[in-house]
């Protein structure tokens, strides 16, 4: 039974694995890479009690100019004034551990609750008031990020177990758990993107439809972060991900996958201007935020024999990214996560 349920649940939702290409506190990552990590896992479905265990890594480096690379000196170059400093990142690594737990209420609804640990780091490079060039690094970021909880609602399946066609829908709030306020050693806010939590309540809504011919699966999902401001004024975009997944039962105890995913994220808006900078740092200007991205990302499931545990690595890298102003963007991002089920 525990390996019907866990193969039916790994193939819910494997198509948000990798929608969300940037920060990870909402930004232009959001929270669509964590749920979808989450029910792929294997966890969704349990009988009595699922947990996972989530670690993400992200590496940033190429700063584009709508679909155009661009490098950090050209930046600069475009940017900085005699008299005035202006900084551009050159290198940027987020990480983070999500621990989750789900638990079924009925044949129809699950509920899920999301706690992710984040730790950011960045090198910069800075030209002063002088015309001098100077490589940083800025100081590490880290602490608990935004708590989530979300229900999961089974609006159709044409079977309980092994089902050919089914339409999940999910609801859930995010809460403004993780601090949002980090100041660097000289009182300044750090960058918002690099802050562990965004101090917004936001809702968080799922549309998934998976139809298999066994051994193949594929899927659609659809996946909205709908943002609300802060409590220090900054508001990051809304998101809307688009996912399209086929993933292939190779044996018993083996599952590979191919996702194409797409993400649209909206503007930030500093309303209180704590965040803004514009004319001394590129991270700190909302005009250099929002995009549009396209992913691709190949991933495998191992099941662990005779039990109900499960582990999954997902590698993803982007297609196209066209983005507003000048941004730093993602140029690779692995998942791994160990799973069990009761």
């Amino acid at each position: 039974m525990w390996f019907k349920r866990l193969l039916l649940s790994s193939i819910f939702g494997v198509s948000l694995l990798a929608i969300a290409p940037g920060a990870f506190a909402v930004g232009e990552c959001g929270l669509a890479c964590c749920i979808g990590g989450t029910s792929s896992s294997g966890i969704m479905l349990a009988d009595n009690f699922g947990v996972s265990v989530q670690y993400e890594s992200m590496d940033m480096g190429t700063i584009r100019h709508g679909t155009d690379e661009i490098s950090p000196n050209a930046v600069i170059d475009k940017f900085w004034t005699m008299g005035s400093s202006y900084a551009v990142p050159t290198s940027m690594k987020m990480e983070k551990v999500t621990f989750v737990a789900a638990k079924p209420i009925n044949e129809r609804w699950q509920v899920m609750g999301i706690v992710p640990y984040v730790r950011n780091n960045m090198d910069m490079r800075r030209k002063s008031a002088m015309g001098m060039v100077m490589n940083m690094k800025m100081a590490e970021v880290s602490g608990l990020g935004d708590v989530s909880i979300m229900g999961v609602y089974t609006a159709y399946t044409d079977a309980p177990i092994r089902a050919t066609k089914r339409l999940t829908l999910g609801f859930g709030i995010k809460t403004p758990t993780g601090e949002n306020d980090v100041r660097t050693s000289s009182g300044s806010m750090v960058h918002a993107m690099m802050q562990p939590g965004s101090g917004s309540w936001d809702g968080l809504f799922t549309l998934n439809y998976m139809r298999a011919w066994y051994p193949v699966i594929a899927q659609v999902n659809m996946f909205y972060h709908l943002t609300t401001e802060g409590d220090t004024g900054y508001e990051f975009g809304d998101q809307l991900g688009v996912a399209a997944n086929v993933r292939y039962q190779a044996s018993n105890y083996t599952n590979l996958g191919l996702e194409l995913s797409l993400i649209h994220a909206s503007s930030d808006k500093d309303y209180d201007g704590n965040y803004s900078k514009i004319a001394t740092s590129m991270l700190d200007n909302p005009a250099n935020t929002g995009l549009t991205s396209i992913f691709i990302a190949p991933n495998v499931q191992f099941k662990i024999p005779n039990t109900g545990g499960n582990v999954q690595l997902k590698y993803q890298i982007p297609l196209r990214q066209d983005v507003n102003g000048y941004q730093q963007v993602v140029d690779s991002r692995w998942l791994l996560a160990g799973s069990w089920v009761w």
